[in-house]
């Protein structure tokens, strides 16, 4: 049972790396929409990020959710914050966890600058950011995988480790 346990666990956290770059696929199509919105619609940033409705995989609708509620929280204020409003958001959302510092700083650097500089510098700016995440989703498919088999390569080990310490 411990061996089956401890096994587990080491898929379990193996699984960790496959949802960051689901988490990294799903901001890179968030930005490819606003992208979109912003060139042909130019809407209001409250109304942008309504607009955005991902529901591919789990990780889109999520994200998703958490850029409607920063939108309703947008809405009454003369100020908008968004980033600040976003932050807050992704804190009570433990899937976003999984994420490194890394991983959100371009998409979170989109957040802070969306709608405060002119349309040309705005599309720039998402495009740079979608750049930045696609070089980090090949990076981390790439050590992802063998950091994912290294992970449950020890938790089987582990896991017949203790079984041979208990029989």
């Amino acid at each position: 049972m411990a061996m089956i346990a401890i096994s587990a666990m080491g898929f379990l956290l193996s699984d960790g790396e496959k949802r960051r770059v689901r988490w990294i696929r799903a901001m890179r199509r968030c930005l490819l929409r606003m992208h979109d919105a912003i060139r042909y619609e130019q809407p209001g940033l409250s109304d942008l990020l309504l607009r955005i409705d991902l529901r591919a995989t789990q990780q889109e609708k999520e994200l998703t959710r958490l850029l409607h509620r920063c939108a309703k929280r947008l809405c009454p204020c003369e100020s908008p914050q968004l980033l600040l409003f976003f932050a807050e958001e992704s804190a009570r959302l433990p899937g976003y966890g999984v994420l490194s510092e890394e991983d959100r700083a371009a998409f979170e650097g989109v957040l802070a600058e969306l709608g405060k500089n002119r349309l040309n510098e705005q599309l720039r700016l998402i495009d740079s950011a979608d750049e930045r995440l696609r070089a980090r989703e090949e990076l981390l498919q790439r050590e992802g995988g063998r950091r994912a088999r290294l992970i449950r390569t020890l938790g089987v080990s582990l896991g017949a480790a203790v079984f041979l310490i208990l029989v």
